[in-house]
């Protein structure tokens, strides 16, 4: 019985702790995120390039800009099991997995075992944990980089208290060298260095190192002394590692679009309006137990990072860390006042602040991933918290006499076992709930994750379309079709645009268009589907907020005759940067009148695909100046592919003022990067202004 009861006090928690966090990360991993967010749908993309094309960046500019460490380990788990999400997900898995071990193996470093089973289970069942240790996102890496460096940190750190800087060689050399604190510091400064491939918030955490010399210049000189040159080989050693990657960003500065929006309310500041910061910074501090990151992404809107229960042992620990340092500083003015310095407790208080700094900058939306560098230490405080009252009430309470002076007091299970237990028993029942029941099935949250493209890409995939034209409000590359590319093998003719301004006729025998409800063909643009059949609706659930999903089936030479008939031709085919072939037009009404709605429909052919481009009509007034215009591209040209027809449609509304008599209606293309037009060749002859379509006759 003795022995049953060492081992599980040894073992027991530990591997409880381990396989509840398993469970929570592994369970449901394909279904639950319920799709891929255009951000992890880029990373995916982005680590199949790296494996299948050979790109080697330091720096993605994909999206906002992103760093490239996540998506290079992902790339070697689809090297293993294939261009599939399931790789990306996995690499969270396991980084989640790992910052659970570390923070255990640095917790009972740093301060007891007590505390690092606390801290363990805490990070094992916690919601936000296990929100991020199952999404295909670089930031869930980061606590645990910065988590392993500060185990090798303080093992370096009491490896050199204990043996001072010497290097025993005289037996087991390698032993001795892996138990050296030079080798530790330098590691250390290899994890740290490696956080800045990860995330942007490392750029503050590496920052609690120089801190924590700072608090020992004030509290302990002594120690200062010994530990300042690890702590130096740490940052150098750190600096080293992403010197390549600050030297390509101090020449790049541009590619960090993301920075730049967020250093605004730091600009603010600059130029003496602190309200947006001060603003920020009051929200942010609600996060903790109030109110949470209001969006649904990438968590239940509103849901605080801690429950009530963890939220109190939380400011518990922290009040507890705050009064250890205060009465560490008061008594070390007593003379022979026995001194024990919390540097673990002001160097969990500075990587919390460091780690929280971010989000009082940019204020709580998103701040489940902008705060990730400080996310154990929500668990690392409750524990200290709850280390406290196991501590005070030992100190308070008689202990019962028992015949075996070397077991425990029969009380102690109270506080070892049953209260821990209940406590984050509970709390993971809690998170279950909360993320696979609520989270997973919010309507919201099936939008942001683009549940139904996935059901689109599953018929795709389940009935052998080989040429699909998809219809999504997002067709930008680094978006819908980004996650095709990942959640489909290959096979699939699959192209993009956008239903509710445009219609795409892929460059194939029989085309299959899927309409979902949010990007659905608008009146206007139904008569040219006309000559296809509905196939079918896809089923969908009753809460989804884009359904139905509509299904229609042609001949492409059927659309294509139809199209013809539609369309009124223009004489010498007006070609458009060499990228489009103007096939025809139509305008309704043909004689507007002043105040009336007018639509703009023309039909185009791809000869290759460009970069990026937007597409204008305007109605020339007797200057040559807009009268009115519209400004819109369905179908990007980054999607364009040769060969294929698309109809586009325009509309604006004729203002009221607009004088009786004839205006030219023109239509032309241009970079809304440098807002040059592309040039335009019709007839042999070649123009940079636009291509004239008819005259538009307004009537009275």
């Amino acid at each position: 019985m003795h022995s049953t009861r060492s081992w599980w006090q040894q073992w027991g928690w530990l591997l409880l702790a381990l396989t509840t966090a398993v469970f929570l990360r592994l369970h449901a991993l394909t279904a639950v995120p319920p799709g891929l967010t255009h951000d992890e749908a880029d990373h995916g993309l982005t680590a199949w390039r790296i494996l299948a094309e050979g790109a080697r960046d330091l720096y993605f500019t994909i999206g906002y800009g992103r760093e490239p460490l996540y998506d290079y380990l992902t790339a070697g788990l689809m090297a293993l099991i294939g261009r599939t999400y399931v790789a990306g997900r996995l690499t969270a898995v396991f980084a989640s997995l790992l910052l659970v071990a570390a923070m255990y193996t640095w917790s009972r470093l740093a301060f007891n075992r007590r505390v690092a089973l606390l801290t363990m289970a805490g990070t094992a069942v916690g919601f936000w944990p296990v929100m991020s240790g199952r999404q295909m996102l670089r930031s869930t890496l980061l606590p645990t980089l910065f988590a392993l460096a500060l185990c090798c940190f303080w093992y370096g750190w009491r490896r050199l208290e204990m043996d001072g800087w010497q290097i025993a060689l005289k037996s087991q050399p390698a032993r001795s060298l892996w138990r050296s604190p030079l080798l530790q510091f330098w590691a250390a400064g290899v994890l740290l260095g490696l956080c800045f491939y990860v995330y942007i918030p490392a750029r503050a955490l590496w920052g609690v190192f120089p801190v924590l010399l700072l608090w020992l210049a004030v509290a302990d000189r002594p120690r200062l002394r010994r530990i300042w040159p690890g702590v130096a080989l740490l940052l150098l050693t750190a600096v080293l590692v992403g010197l390549p990657l600050f030297r390509y960003l101090a020449l790049h500065g541009e590619v960090e679009a993301r920075l730049q929006e967020l250093s605004t309310p730091l600009q603010a500041l600059a130029d003496g309006d602190w309200r947006p910061i001060w603003q920020n910074t009051l929200a942010s501090l609600r996060l903790f137990t109030g109110q949470g990151d209001p969006t649904w992404r990438y968590n239940v809107a509103g849901r605080p990072w801690l429950n009530p229960a963890l939220g109190i042992l939380f400011y518990g620990g922290v009040a507890v860390s705050v009064l250890r340092i205060a009465y560490y500083v008061l008594r070390s003015t007593t003379p022979n006042a026995r001194r024990s310095t919390p540097d673990a407790s002001f160097f969990a208080l500075a990587w919390l602040l460091a780690g929280l700094s971010p989000v009082l900058v940019t204020g709580p939306e998103l701040s489940m991933t902008q705060a990730i560098g400080m996310q154990p230490l929500l668990y690392l405080f409750a524990a200290l918290g709850l280390d406290a009252l196991a501590r005070l009430w030992q100190r308070t309470t008689p202990r019962r006499p028992t015949p075996d002076a070397r077991r425990p007091d029969a009380r102690r299970p109270h506080w070892q076992f049953f209260i821990p237990l209940l406590l984050f028993s509970g709390t993971a029942v809690i998170t279950y709930h909360d993320y696979f029941v609520v989270w997973a099935n919010a309507p919201e949250v099936r939008v942001q994750y683009e549940s139904t493209m996935m059901t689109m890409l599953d018929y795709v995939a389940a009935h052998d379309v080989e040429t699909a034209a998809i219809s999504t409000i997002t067709p930008g590359w680094a978006h819908s079709p980004a996650a095709a590319l990942v959640a489909l093998p290959d096979g699939h003719n699959l192209h993009w645009f956008d239903g509710r301004s445009s219609l795409l006729l892929p460059d194939a025998p029989q085309v299959t268009w899927l309409f979902p409800g949010f990007a659905t063909l608008p009146d206007a643009l139904r008569p040219y589907l006309a000559a296809a059949v509905l196939h079918g609706i896809l089923p969908l659930r009753d809460t989804d907020l884009d359904r139905p999903v509509t299904i229609y089936r042609a001949e492409a030479v059927e659309i294509r005759a139809a199209w013809s008939a539609q369309f009124t031709p223009l004489d010498g085919a007006p070609v458009v940067g060499e990228a489009l072939t103007l096939l025809g037009f139509d305008l309704r009404p043909p004689q507007p009148r002043p105040g009336d709605w007018v639509s703009v429909v023309t039909l185009w052919q791809v000869e290759r695909p460009l970069a990026q481009a937007q597409m204008f009509v305007h109605i020339w007034d007797g200057a040559g100046r807009p009268l009115a215009q519209a400004d819109l591209l369905g179908v990007p040209a980054d999607q364009w592919r040769v060969g294929d027809w698309f109809v586009q449609l325009h509309q604006f509304t004729l203002p009221s003022g607009t004088a009786v008599g004839a205006y030219p209606l023109v239509v032309g293309l241009y970079d809304p990067a440098t807002e040059q037009r592309f040039p335009i060749t019709q007839n042999g002859e070649s123009a940079v202004a636009a291509i004239f379509l008819t005259t538009l006759q307004v009537e009275p």
